[in-house]
């Protein structure tokens, strides 16, 4: 088991990390363009204001937020979610890969009890 956890480990530092750094760093670029942008602060003013009456309407807001931005805010935007999409992806397929391990790991276990 131990040898399987340090493939893994190994498989992790060497596949995965590099792909969350770079994504991570596209993420915090797009958000600092972004930012430079957009006045935030006023963004984030009025969706506190309409959520407090009504929170669903905070989608609609957000969506027309997005709809009446430049084009150029529009395509920072969609390259964010889309950059975010590829971290969940990443995310759970390291995820899946490590209870894969971890499963087999667990049935060479009792396949070894059982046979004493």
């Amino acid at each position: 088991m131990r040898i399987m956890k340090r493939v893994y480990g190994f498989w992790f530092v060497q596949s995965m990390i590099p792909l969350f750094i770079i994504e991570f760093l596209a993420i915090g670029a797009g958000l600092y363009l972004v930012a430079r942008f957009v006045f935030v602060s006023r963004v984030v003013e009025n969706a506190l204001i309409v959520s407090f009456g009504k929170p669903l309407h905070l989608i609609s807001y957000f969506w027309n937020a997005f709809l009446n931005a430049g084009l150029l805010v529009q395509g920072l935007i969609a390259l964010l979610l889309i950059a975010l999409g590829f971290i969940l992806r990443d995310l759970n397929r390291s995820l899946i890969s490590y209870a894969f391990m971890r499963r087999s790991e667990f049935s060479r276990a009792r396949e070894g009890d059982s046979h004493e």
